[in-house]
């Protein structure tokens, strides 16, 4: 069963480079609007916000998710002390918009929980 998952996903790859594409142009918008925060781009389709304090990192998560967003809290034990971070995952569920709000949303919100 995983075989085959893995043979369709490569199928999807080779003959649908439209979506690699689409993805890589998510993960620069994100990148771009992360600095516009003062905050470091990432390469990747998973963009760690790193926030540092546990409290303000889960604050900042639950505010985004009441505003619609899936962006999750990650803490101590699952990172280093003092690292605590939003996870912010880009997939072709979300368009530019999206991209967009969200980093809306999070300017917003990083001020509101200083």
């Amino acid at each position: 069963l995983m075989a085959v998952a893995v043979a369709t996903a490569l199928d999807i790859v080779a003959q649908e480079p439209e979506r690699r594409e689409r993805l890589a142009g998510l993960v620069v918008l994100a990148g771009k609007r992360a600095e516009e925060l003062g905050l470091p781009a990432s390469s990747s389709q998973i963009l760690p916000i790193i926030v540092g304090d546990n409290a303000r990192a889960m604050a900042l998560a639950e505010a985004l998710q009441s505003r619609g967003f899936d962006v999750r809290g990650i803490r101590p034990p699952t990172v280093p002390e003092g690292t605590a971070r939003l996870r912010i995952s880009l997939t072709l569920n979300v368009g530019e918009d999206d991209v967009s709000a969200l980093f809306d949303a999070l300017a917003e919100e990083w001020e509101r929980t200083r």
